[in-house]
């Protein structure tokens, strides 16, 4: 999986009332912390768990390995996605194009100006409200066909497709259970065996 490239670290703190441009946000050095731009205002995040970048790992290994047998695109983790519209910048955990959308990708700034074709959330208990509410009205509104939120604790996926009424929850599915995704249809996905774990069948 390639991986977004800026400067050295360095820590940054949003300035209250003050709006970014995108080329300040953009002259932000790599991080941590990880950071992102949402209509102007500079977004830090906390340090994510070590279980929560577990599942960043294993998940993604398996959706990168699948890409990149069958040719369909590239993934990313962790890739800032300039979004359409306003000052907005965000980093989900995961990002995939197709083959189609490769040009969204910058080799220049190792950044992705458009539109994913889907995007992947993993959720922490600091980002999970947004991941919920703010995040997936974003994504919809710019029309990412496919969102995934990923519950690291319950190993919980839930697949989000764009429709014309916008987004429809197509899954949720539980640890223990295939998940099959609509954009990538010869994958199963079993969370709970993915981290070694095994589900109660009470």
């Amino acid at each position: 999986m390639a991986v977004s490239t800026r400067p050295a670290a360095k820590t940054v703190a949003p300035i209250p009332g003050r709006r970014m441009t995108l080329e300040e946000f953009f002259a932000i050095p790599e991080g941590p912390p990880k950071v992102e731009l949402e209509e102007g205002e500079l977004i830090v995040t906390a340090q994510p768990s070590g279980r929560h970048q577990k599942v960043l790992l294993r998940l993604g290994a398996l959706i990168d390995g699948h890409v990149t047998q069958n040719e369909l695109g590239a993934v990313w983790p962790e890739i800032d996605v300039h979004l359409p519209g306003e000052a907005r910048v965000y980093v989900p955990d995961l990002v995939f194009l197709t083959l189609e959308h490769m040009d969204r990708y910058s080799g220049e700034d190792g950044r992705i100006h458009g539109v994913p074709d889907l995007a992947v959330e993993i959720t922490s208990p600091s980002t999970e409200r947004r991941d919920r509410t703010t995040k997936l009205r974003t994504y919809q509104d710019v029309g990412v066909p496919w969102y995934w939120l990923v519950d690291p604790d319950e190993l919980i996926i839930q697949e989000y497709r764009l429709t014309t009424e916008g987004y429809l929850l197509a899954q949720s599915v539980p640890p223990g259970e295939a998940f099959e995704p609509g954009l990538f249809p010869s994958l199963s996905i079993d969370l709970a065996a993915l981290m070694g774990e095994t589900v109660s069948s009470e």
